[in-house]
């Protein structure tokens, strides 16, 4: 889900709750994953929250290898 604010660029707020509840795990990885490759793509900011796990919002290269980590090990614990 992205959620506007008001003035300047809008930060985007990306959020695993908010996303339909019908979607499978591996559906909203790959949303989420698409739309944080979009946003840093538009030099924006952004923030991400899994279940047990919430990366605050901020941008750059670092910021994107955070929360691509994060989707790429979502998971991993339960195995």
């Amino acid at each position: 889900t992205k959620l506007f604010s008001g003035g300047g660029a809008a930060k985007l707020h990306f959020d695993w709750f908010d996303l339909p509840p019908q979607l499978d795990e591996e559906t909203r990885l790959s949303r989420l994953t698409a739309w944080i490759l979009m946003a840093q793509a538009e030099g924006r900011l952004y923030s991400l929250r899994l279940p047990g796990q919430e990366i605050p919002e901020a941008q750059g290269d670092g910021h994107l290898r955070a929360c691509l980590k994060a989707l790429a090990l979502y998971g991993e614990a339960k195995r």
